[in-house]
């Protein structure tokens, strides 16, 4: 597998490093989807915030279409934490924010990147503001001239009309460059044999300047995957809006 996606080990390193380096959070609570998604979380969330010396609080799972989460996230509260990473997708994570309002908690909350797509900010409201999570990529703000391209295409086709218009952006995102990257393949293979587009795929020669960055060579026989934690963003939702934060 080749993939131009997040990688939920590099995911997990890099929330646990903003949740201690730059909000200073020492207590955190697991709360997760119970599918092999959220289990995959559980197992490098565990690992990287055990590389701090810093031990979870809890771990509290839910499943999809549960419709109320105060249980899970009373029993964190109780246990003392003063962060919750959050691994959900967007009816599940809204359902979150809902009973976290509903005990008047306000312990800070990070996330992956499920609450991106789908209706978050629709399901959830005023409640959305402030919610922090992880993405590859973002439309809104300044963007590079693939960017401006790849909106103006979906304007175009789509009827996409703003950046909040794009209900899946980071899927988009990977999706675009990644079939870029096997076009790239191909065409340097001359075939479309899996065996040579794979040695090509590890082989790229050339770079392709795209959505998320310039690749060069992003793959390599022994390096599968094209953006690691170095390619990630910290994102807030804000008026219904997907913002990048400053990670200082």
């Amino acid at each position: 597998m080749f993939r131009v996606s997040a990688n939920d080990d590099y995911v997990d390193r890099f929330l646990s490093r903003y949740a201690t380096d730059t909000l200073k959070k020492s207590k955190p609570g697991l709360l997760l989807e119970n599918t092999p998604w959220g289990q995959s979380n559980e197992t490098g969330l565990t690992k990287w915030f055990g590389e701090k010396g810093i031990k979870t609080v809890g771990v509290e799972r839910f499943n999809w279409n549960d419709p109320d989460m105060s249980p899970q996230l009373l029993r964190l509260k109780n246990a003392g934490a003063d962060l919750i990473v959050l691994v959900a997708n967007a009816p599940e994570g809204a359902q979150v924010l809902r009973s976290k309002s509903k005990l008047g908690w306000d312990a800070a909350m990070i996330s992956h990147w499920g609450i991106s797509g789908g209706r978050f900010a629709e399901l959830t409201g005023d409640l959305s503001d402030g919610v922090t999570f992880l993405q590859t990529y973002t439309f809104f703000g300044k963007q590079n001239e693939r960017g401006q391209y790849v909106l103006k295409m979906l304007q175009e086709k789509y009827g996409v009309k703003e950046p909040a218009d794009v209900i899946a952006p980071v899927g988009t995102a990977n999706a675009y460059d990644g079939m870029r990257l096997v076009a790239m393949a191909i065409d340097q293979a001359g075939s479309t044999e899996g065996p040579k587009v794979r040695e090509a795929l590890e082989n790229l020669k050339g770079e392709y300047k795209g959505l998320i960055k310039t690749y060069k060579r992003p793959f390599t026989p022994e390096q599968h995957d094209a953006l690691t934690d170095d390619d990630y963003v910290m994102v807030v939702w804000k008026g219904g809006k997907i913002v990048p934060i400053s990670m200082k």
